[in-house]
């Protein structure tokens, strides 16, 4: 299955944020780089979720023309990264993941309690690209995080375009999905301080799972959890959450850097 960054929506996406997209021969297919010009400085690069490996020649040969002075590789599957590159302690995508078979869900004990208290009670529906970016906004200032602006989002929902989905309810949780290879990835996500009480993000996935299966997706991936090797404390409490749904871990090499 190839990673939705290697997916010629996302490339589209990258494009339209201001990056150069150049494809490298890899095994069997080719694979998307991004470069990001920095002007007089030259540039910086990043290679995301490849599952092959690559013709390094014509790689070095590409970031040579586009005068590269740092590239970020990012494997999806452990074949071996060359010795140029070292490995790092810096990760830009997160270096282990949650997936669950949406034929084949089987929440935890936690998860199934909380999904019952929702039988007996009325909920609104919405899956307004706009309202949900609001959410997003106000879950993200609660926390302290930042979060890509209205214009880039917007870019992001046009390159993907019948891909990609939001379901909210009551305006207080939300979800942004992202579709690719019969993958559903759970890319955004946000709740108020009230929605959150309310446990509604459980609700939200439950409805994203639904839709994503509808959309003819097999595989639910959660975007990310706590990995030990390279442990982020903030990530241990939605871990948790996205655990509940049950599933299984899919672990990546982690993060290589090349300095020119």
């Amino acid at each position: 299955m190839a990673d939705i960054r290697q997916s010629a929506a996302y490339a589209k996406f990258i494009r339209s944020i201001g990056w150069r997209v150049v494809q490298c021969q890899g095994l069997g297919a080719k694979c998307y780089v991004f470069i990001r010009p920095l002007g007089f400085l030259g540039a910086i690069a990043k290679i995301q979720r490849v599952d092959r490996t690559l013709d390094w020649k014509e790689l070095y040969k590409i970031l040579r023309e586009h005068r590269v002075w740092m590239t970020k590789l990012e494997p999806g599957t452990w074949h071996l990264a060359p010795s140029t590159f070292r490995q790092d302690n810096w990760p830009l995508l997160a270096s282990k993941t949650q997936r669950v078979d949406l034929k084949n869900i089987k929440p935890k004990k936690d998860c199934r309690y909380i999904m019952r208290k929702f039988s007996n009670s009325n909920f609104q529906f919405s899956n307004n690209f706009q309202e949900f970016y609001e959410i997003f906004k106000k879950s993200a200032k609660r926390k302290g995080l930042w979060i890509q602006s209205y214009k880039d989002y917007s870019s992001l929902i046009n390159s993907f375009g019948k891909k990609c989905f939001c379901i909210s309810v009551n305006g207080q949780a939300g979800a942004l999905v992202l579709m690719h290879d019969r993958i559903a990835y759970y890319y955004y996500a946000g709740a108020t301080a009230e929605g959150t009480k309310q446990n509604l993000p459980y609700l939200v996935v439950r409805e994203c799972m639904k839709e994503s299966r509808k959309r003819g997706c097999g595989i639910w991936d959660w975007e990310g959890i706590y990995d030990e090797r390279w442990p982020n404390k903030g990530w241990r409490g939605f871990t948790h959450f996205k655990k509940s749904f049950g599933g299984y871990e899919v672990e990546f090499p982690g993060s290589f850097t090349r300095w020119f």
